[in-house]
């Protein structure tokens, strides 16, 4: 039912996030406490139902207001904007507030965004003005798709006019109000910044990297001090503080982002379950605390494992493979022979790519493989007795967009038919809009749900109901190659940096590229183009900010990649 909200959001954890922006002057991140002198500290305090006391609500009048509902990760009250029917740009505008003297600004402030399942081209975003609203200057937005905004402390970096006296910001929403179920913001501050602080905001890169195959890990910094700043390095670690690459840092200057990649090639010994992280090596830094990223989980596979990945659009789904508002749920879906393109080898994992707005363990998973000559599954489900058991167990889900590895208790050999793969999930705590990214096989009915607050599902037997859709989960499943089938498998080796991109994307194959697809999260074609070679650029600037993925067609056959711009 539409705008159903439960208390469990009072519980939501706060954990490291980051806005990817590239604006002139500001960058945004994830910041640990200062002593920096305090301009302004919005809490909220004010009677629930009104708007702050000096506050000006500009365009279309969108339902702002002081709430105690408490639904954020804040103290109550707090600043919320809910849904309505309200339609257009509104600008919510802070009042003023004296930067006499000050020039280098830090504007810091708790959000949470719980989106709706519905995408009318909406649009959020921060902006802030030094003339009293003559002019405004957008700090960060970002179109605003279907996914969910995770609660965090997020902060921007500000070079305010010379000799500005005052300032204001606002929070902008574009469109149809009815497309969204909260906005929350707590704990607004306004301060002057450090003159030595640089800070890590993001690492990305596989989660299971190979034994004996470099793997590339992307590492944001940005400079949060007034001083610019080339004496530091970069380093990527390991559990247990084991270094594993280091390069040195760049020049940077205050408000700017530089992105370094970092090679890791794991060796034999390292096969298993690990983290890595990133650190910023710099001595002078007066706020060593936001120095290091949140660990990424990774699963070193031995060298004689593969991948397949299978899904080419980026859909954000609830209800597959497990559906997280309810308590309990079963799936099935159906993968094909000329998507999987290997037979006679094991599977001994799956991956999915889910968007969880908390940390979430302990998920009880039950998994069965199989296969069979069905092509849809519109009418019945799949009988349980013809498939086989290969997971029963917890998995932990890790909180943002992230992939998560299931490794099978009991591998399956694949022998070529159409693959089944048939979930049940329980978990007592249902997350609101928690989806899983999936691809549109158009009057497929390739996937088959059902979902039930009352009582576990028994995974051998199967629901008197179900409804089947046209989606599938994006999935990777991994393998142990098989030498005689290796001429069935793609082999192109691809790299694609930097990632994320703010201006060129470099695409490098060992294979010829003989065309490029760019699609956007709603599975819009935003790039295409014949190549012809092996390295080929592209200006991926003119595009919106967000997740895009990149199809690569070589003779091997179609790979994807998701990069963020």
């Amino acid at each position: 039912m539409k705008k159903r909200i439960t208390l469990w959001f009072a519980f939501l954890l706060l954990a490291g996030y980051c806005f990817t922006i590239t604006p002139a002057s500001a960058q945004t991140a994830v910041v640990g406490q200062t002593t920096t002198e305090t301009l302004m500290l919005e809490e909220f305090n004010y009677p629930e139902g009104q708007i702050p006391p000096g506050w000006v609500l500009e365009g279309a009048q969108a339902p702002w207001k002081v709430s105690n509902t408490n639904y954020g990760f804040g103290t109550a009250p707090e600043l919320m904007l809910g849904y309505s029917f309200a339609s257009g740009l509104s600008r919510l505008i802070s009042a003023p507030i004296d930067i006499t003297g000050h020039q280098q600004l830090k504007l810091q402030y708790r959000q949470y965004l719980i989106n709706y399942e519905m995408d009318w081209g909406e649009v959020i975003g921060v902006d802030v003005t030094f003339d009293g609203g003559t002019t405004w200057q957008t700090l960060w937005e970002q179109p605003l798709g279907i996914l969910n905004i995770e609660p965090d402390m997020v902060a921007f970096y500000i070079n305010a006019p010379v000799g500005a006296t005052q300032f204001q910001y606002a929070f902008r929403f574009d469109g149809n109000n009815n497309a969204i179920n909260m906005w929350l913001i707590d704990d607004v501050t306004l301060e002057t910044v450090l003159q030595h602080e640089l800070l890590t905001t993001a690492l990305a890169g596989t989660i299971a990297p190979t034994v004996g195959t470099q793997s590339t890990y992307t590492i944001e910094v940005i400079n949060g001090g007034s001083a610019t700043q080339a004496n530091y390095s970069v380093k990527l670690m390991k559990e247990g503080g084991v270094e594993l690459a280091s390069v040195a840092g760049e020049a940077i200057e205050f408000a700017q982002k530089q992105v370094y990649e970092l090679q890791w090639s794991p060796t034999a010994a390292e096969v298993g379950n690990t983290f890595v992280y990133g650190v910023i090596d710099f001595t002078e830094d007066e706020n060593p605390s936001n120095n290091g990223t949140t660990d990424h989980l990774v699963v070193v596979q031995p060298e004689n494992i593969a991948a397949v990945e299978i899904g080419k659009d980026f859909i954000p789904t609830s209800f597959l493979p497990y559906n997280m508002f309810s308590f309990y749920s079963m799936t099935q879906t159906l993968y094909f022979p000329d998507e999987i393109g290997m037979t006679g080898d094991s599977i001994i994992a799956i991956g999915y790519t889910g968007h969880f707005d908390q940390f979430t363990e302990g998920v009880h998973l039950q998994i069965m493989l199989g296969e069979t000559t069905v092509t849809q599954l519109m009418d019945a489900w799949i009988e349980p007795s013809t498939l086989t058991p290969v997971f029963d167990g917890m998995v932990n889900f890790q909180k943002g967009l992230k992939d998560v590895y299931i490794p099978l208790d009991t591998p399956y050999k694949y022998n070529g038919q159409n693959l089944v793969v048939h979930s049940v999930k329980g978990f007592a705590t249902q997350l609101f809009l928690t989806p899983f990214i999936s691809s549109y096989d158009s009057t497929s009915n390739r996937s088959r749900a059902a979902e039930r607050d009352d009582q576990p599902w028994d995974p051998n037997i199967l629901p008197e109901w179900g409804y089947s859709v046209d989606y599938y989960p994006n999935i990777t499943l991994y393998y142990a190659a098989d030498p005689s089938a290796a001429s069935n498998l793609p082999t192109a080796n691809i790299s694609i940096y930097p990632n994320p991109a703010s201006e060129m994307l470099n695409v490098q194959s060992d294979e010829m590229i003989e065309h490029i697809t760019i699609l956007n999260t709603l599975g819009q074609e935003v790039y295409s183009e014949p190549v012809g070679a092996k390295n080929h650029q592209i200006n991926v600037a003119p595009l919106t900010k967000g997740i895009y993925l990149v199809q690569l067609l070589t003779p091997s056959g179609m790979s994807i990649r998701k990069v963020q711009r």
